[in-house]
């Protein structure tokens, strides 16, 4: 059991990270080529993978090793995904890895003329990872990518699900008049509504629930801590209306085997932080927050179903915030309670420059006039 203590930590002041330098339009300084891989097979280069998300325009936790890795071995919609590798040299530990661009499954015959990027319900951003430096070439290289007859083999490129006014949106569409790139940036869905005003704020409903007991914030400060605070979780959520509409995470065998790795995996690397708010030293509420630097998401959270009046999990999700109160924390959570931020995602569409060519040999005007009568 991890040890109990009071959350009574003042905000650090700390401000956001600055944006990245996104108008980099320069050709990589060796050749670049791409290689086609299923994502099942990239721990094979979880190394150069690990060190381009670290150095991505747009660093995305949903696309790092230790989300990527789980998800492909544990369920199922993720294990026929491929990757568009883009690399500068050879492929592999010899090489530099510039781009890491999950494909949606095609089920055609020869495969849309569209290449698009893989999304899924679990994702909270399906940005892809493109070093900071290499937008253009990379970019590039996917548009012009060619077949096996030597014809383009896509007509363009849609990626789905992506932060509107992130760094990888606004880069793309910076470079895309200086490099002769067609893109637009469109919204996927409406956006969602922020949280309605009103209703008691936190400090009273804090107030109001200490009177049921002694309250207390429980955060991992060991691997073991994580492992214990993540089963106290799954089975808090199992005790309450997802388990009885059957979707709670431990009714789904694969699900829970990929919670439990994925969030040990991204520990390791830092990336992985889990709470409870205890009362009497019993949960009531348990959240996993994923990502690090000046943007993190709210993975999974549940509360406890008697206590819901008092919002225990918007007090926990609140307390959480004030570790790092200058990074955004993206979710939603039930209530009125705007203790999270909401990211409004679009769908990025690029298309190649159109080429010019030899004008079709056909009949003349006069000729087609003749054939026609």
């Amino acid at each position: 059991m991890p040890n109990l203590f009071a959350l009574n930590i003042p905000a650090d002041g700390r401000r956001p990270a600055a944006r990245p330098n996104i108008g980099h339009g320069a050709k990589a300084s060796s050749p670049v080529h791409i290689e086609r891989r299923q994502l099942s097979a990239c721990g094979a280069i979880e190394a150069e993978w690990a060190a381009l998300a670290a150095r991505a325009i747009e660093p995305n936790p949903f696309y790092e090793p230790g989300f990527a890795l789980p998800a492909a071995q544990h369920l199922v919609s993720f294990r026929n995904v491929q990757v568009l590798l883009v690399w500068q040299g050879k492929s592999g530990s010899s090489g530099r890895l510039l781009g890491f661009i999950p494909l949606q499954p095609s089920r055609r015959l020869f495969g849309s003329d569209t290449l698009t990027g893989w999304n899924d319900a679990r994702l909270g951003n399906a940005a892809p990872l493109i070093d900071r430096d290499e937008l253009g070439p990379v970019i590039e290289a996917v548009l012009g990518m060619r077949g096996s007859w030597g014809s383009l083999a896509s007509s363009g490129l849609l990626l789905p699900g992506i932060d509107r006014d992130g760094d990888l949106a606004q880069g793309v569409l910076q470079q895309a008049a200086a490099l002769g790139w067609r893109a637009t940036l469109s919204a996927a869905a409406p956006p969602l509504l922020p949280p309605a005003e009103g209703g008691p704020d936190l400090a009273a409903l804090r107030h109001g629930l200490s009177r049921h007991g002694e309250l207390a914030l429980v955060e991992a400060s060991s691997r073991q801590d994580l492992r214990d605070i993540v089963e106290m979780l799954l089975a808090l959520e199992a005790s309450g209306p997802l388990a009885r509409a059957g979707t709670a995470t431990l009714q789904d065998i694969r699900e829970t085997a990929f919670l439990r790795a994925m969030t040990r995996s991204l520990a390791r690397a830092r990336q992985c932080r889990a709470g409870l708010l205890t009362l009497d030293g019993q949960p009531i509420a348990g959240a996993i927050v994923i990502g690090k630097g000046r943007r993190r998401w709210l993975y999974a959270s549940a509360q406890e179903e008697r206590f819901a009046s008092f919002a225990p999990l918007a007090q926990l999700v609140a307390q959480l915030r004030r570790r790092n109160p200058a990074a955004q924390l993206v979710g939603d959570i039930p209530g009125p309670h705007a203790v999270t931020d909401r990211l409004a995602l679009g769908e990025l569409r690029l298309l190649p420059r159109p080429k010019r060519g030899p004008r079709p040999v056909g009949l003349s005007q006069p000729r087609r006039a003749i054939a026609a009568g």
